[in-house]
């Protein structure tokens, strides 16, 4: 979500899109004519999305673990 104080006194009402909404969440490219989906957080390729499912796969392998410790 944007954050309030990154915007020069406006508010988030203008139609400009807040910095995360202008490249991808993993590797921070263009979106093409394609933008893909996961878990609502805007990717701009299949790449993208199996490294971002293999990083959230990661990080639930690894907090099962820390339960248990």
């Amino acid at each position: 979500m944007c954050d309030a104080s990154a915007l020069p006194e406006r508010g988030l009402a203008q139609s400009e899109p807040c910095s995360s909404a202008k490249g991808c969440a993993v590797c921070g490219g263009k979106f093409g004519l394609i933008r893909y989906y996961s878990w609502r957080t805007a990717l701009c390729s299949k790449k993208c999305v199996d490294r971002f499912r293999t990083r959230r796969e990661r990080d639930r392998r690894w907090l099962f673990r820390a339960q248990f410790a």
